[in-house]
């Protein structure tokens, strides 16, 4: 599977991304707002699972590496899995390495997936979450087009403390008018 935008590539993990698939859970900023980081076994696991799942059928869960347009280059990875069968929520996460973050690739990518999953999975809702301390995430749902919810408090454990979770999502309606 491949989708395409301006600069970009979303397209499903072959097992040659295997180091940069590491390299980017390794990364220590990409869990700044969890609670634990994920250890070598389980990277190599969460890795086999993201390779089976791009075969299952139908599909519930797209877990994409993000490429730049212009070398194929692997650079984050963006994922939607469905979340609630009967209302068709569907809900995404990104994650970038360091070195491109602020140059708007993590909103290109979350545009365009969430009209993927408009336009291709039947979504009524696409629905994002992140800890409300994290403002960068939250920068991108705004800049996706996505609304505030609201605020889910103390919801997430994260550096040994109860923390706040916001969420934001995309409505099917509002979406064919952005």
């Amino acid at each position: 599977m491949e989708i395409v935008s301006n600069r970009l590539i979303l397209r499903d993990y072959t097992s040659s991304d295997s180091s940069f698939y590491e390299e980017l859970e390794q990364n220590p900023l990409s869990y700044k707002y969890e609670n634990t980081a994920p250890d070598a076994k389980q990277i190599k696991d969460d890795f086999l699972s993201i390779l089976s799942q791009a075969t299952s059928d139908p599909r519930q869960y797209y877990d994409l590496a993000i490429c730049t347009k212009l070398d194929m280059k692997p650079i984050g990875n963006v994922s939607i899995k469905l979340n609630w069968e009967e209302i068709s929520e569907w809900e995404i996460g990104w994650v970038l390495l360091p070195d491109y973050w602020k140059m708007g690739y993590a909103t290109e990518a979350v545009k365009s997936l969430i009209g993927y999953a408009f336009s291709s999975l039947n979504a009524h809702r696409v629905v994002a979450y992140a800890n409300a301390e994290n403002v960068q995430s939250e920068n991108v749902m705004i800049r996706a087009g996505m609304l505030k919810d609201g605020v889910l408090r103390e919801t997430r454990f994260c550096n040994q403390q109860w923390c706040n979770e916001i969420v934001y999502s995309s409505l099917e309606q509002e979406w064919a008018n952005i």
